[in-house]
C-alpha cells in the first residue's frame, strides 16, 4: 500500500470520528440529557411517572447499526415518567437470565412519531398513552407580601397589623392523561381538587380610638394570635417530561404549571415546577417487574392570593368588635428542595410510586398509574 493510499484512508477515519464526535454524539445529547405527569403540584407538584422501557434487541439490527448503537452517548434508554431508564442491563439482570419479559401492543403505533422506525431497529417502545392518579401532601414556609386592610370604621386606627410565621399546608388529589409525544418527550394535563390551609400570626398593636374632646386614646395593648384560613377548590394544568439516560442509570427534567381556583374571594394559587432526577434500575429475581430508585431536587415558584376578614374580638376577646378586611399575596420562601423517590413497574401496564421531600418545604407524593 502506497503512503499516499495510507494518508487518505487515515484522513477518511478521522474525518468519519470528527463528524461521530463533534456532530453525531452531541445531537443525540441534546435530545437524550435535556430530558425529563407530581406531585406536586398537581398544583404544580410535579409527578408523572409513566412507564418507558427501551429493550435492547441485537438480532433484529443490522451491523452498521449496531456500530451507532455500541457507542454510549447514542443509546436512548427507559424513562419512567420524570423518571427515565434505559434497560438494556438492569441491575441483577445477570442473577435472574430466564426472567421473562412480557410482551404487550400498544393500541397504536403511530406514537410516539418516529417510534415505528426505533422499532424496526429493535426496540420496544413504551405503551403510548397513560392515564393515573396522584395524591400530594405539601407543607412549606410562606412569605406575605402585598398586605392591605380596611376595616370600614374610621373611628379606629390600626395600620400596624401585621401577619408573621406564615405556613402552607395543601393537600391534592389529581387525575392525569398522558402521551409519549416523542421517543424521549411525554406530555400530560392534570385536573383534581385541593384542600388547605394557611396558617399565620396576626399581630395587633395597641388600638387607638379618637375621642371627642380628648383625642386619640389608646384602649388596648398590643396583642397577636395565630389565624388559620382554610380554602378548597380545583386545580389542573400540564407539563412536559424529557428523559434519558444509559444502562441501568437514568436521568429526567420535568417542567409543568398549574393553576387553582379557591373559595377564599378572589383566592388562586399558580404554582411552577422544575424538577431534575437522576436514579437507577434494578431488577431483582424475589418480585414481579422492575425497581427503579432515584434522587433530585424540585424548584418551586408558588404564589397564592387570599382575601378574606377577620373579628378583632376573635383574637381578644377584650377588643372591640370591628371586622378587619384584608389581602394578602403569598409566596413560598424556599424556591429549592431535596427529593428521593422510587417506583415499582408491575407489569408494563401498571406502575406505583412513592417520592419524599426534605427541606424549609416538605411534601409525599404517592401515585398510581395504568398505560395502554
Amino acid at each position: 500500500m502506497s503512503v499516499k493510499h495510507y494518508l487518505r484512508n487515515a484522513a477518511n477515519y478521522l474525518s468519519f470520528s470528527l463528524v461521530r464526535v463533534f456532530i453525531l454524539q452531541p445531537i443525540v445529547l441534546v435530545c437524550v440529557l435535556v430530558v425529563s405527569g407530581q406531585a406536586a403540584s398537581d398544583i404544580g407538584y410535579d409527578d408523572n411517572h409513566i412507564s418507558y422501557r427501551l429493550n435492547h434487541k441485537p438480532d433484529l439490527i443490522p451491523n452498521g447499526v449496531n456500530l451507532l448503537l455500541d457507542d454510549p452517548y447514542l443509546s436512548i434508554l427507559r424513562a419512567q415518567s420524570e423518571n427515565p431508564i434505559k434497560d438494556e442491563s438492569p441491575l441483577g439482570e445477570e442473577e435472574i437470565p430466564n426472567k421473562k419479559k412480557e410482551t404487550i401492543e400498544p393500541i397504536t403505533r403511530k406514537l410516539p412519531i418516529w417510534g415505528e422506525k426505533i422499532r424496526e431497529m429493535g426496540f420496544d417502545l413504551p405503551l403510548p398513552f397513560g392515564v393515573g392518579a396522584n395524591f400530594v401532601y405539601m407543607d412549606q414556609g410562606i412569605e406575605i407580601r402585598n398586605l392591605k386592610i380596611d376595616t370600614g370604621n374610621t373611628n379606629f386606627d390600626i395600620s400596624g397589623v401585621a401577619f408573621s410565621n406564615a405556613r402552607a399546608h395543601d393537600a391534592v388529589t389529581t387525575a392525569r392523561l398522558d402521551l409519549w409525544l416523542l421517543p424521549f418527550a411525554n406530555v400530560y394535563g392534570i385536573f383534581g381538587y385541593i384542600n388547605g390551609e394557611a396558617e399565620l400570626d396576626v399581630n395587633v398593636p395597641a388600638i387607638i380610638v379618637d375621642l371627642p374632646v380628648v383625642g386619640p386614646t389608646p384602649i388596648t395593648d398590643a396583642t397577636s394570635t395565630n389565624l388559620n384560613i382554610d380554602y378548597n377548590g380545583t386545580t389542573f394544568g400540564g407539563g412536559v417530561t424529557l428523559a434519558g439516560g444509559y444502562k441501568e442509570f437514568f436521568g429526567s427534567l420535568d417542567i409543568n404549571y398549574t393553576h387553582s381556583n379557591v373559595d377564599v374571594v378572589d383566592g388562586e394559587i399558580k404554582t411552577l415546577t422544575v424538577s431534575p432526577r437522576l436514579g437507577v434500575l434494578v431488577n431483582p429475581a424475589a418480585i414481579r417487574g422492575s425497581l427503579a430508585f432515584w434522587v433530585g431536587a424540585m424548584y418551586m415558584d408558588y404564589k397564592q392570593t387570599v382575601t378574606d376578614d377577620i373579628n378583632l374580638r376573635e383574637i381578644d376577646p377584650s377588643l372591640p368588635s370591628a371586622e378587619i378586611n384584608f389581602k394578602i399575596d403569598l409566596k413560598n420562601e424556599e424556591h429549592w428542595n431535596f427529593l428521593f423517590g422510587g417506583q415499582w413497574e408491575i407489569t408494563k401496564r401498571w406502575q406505583v410510586m412513592a417520592e419524599g421531600g426534605l427541606g424549609n418545604r416538605r411534601q409525599l407524593i404517592l401515585g398510581a398509574f395504568f398505560r395502554f
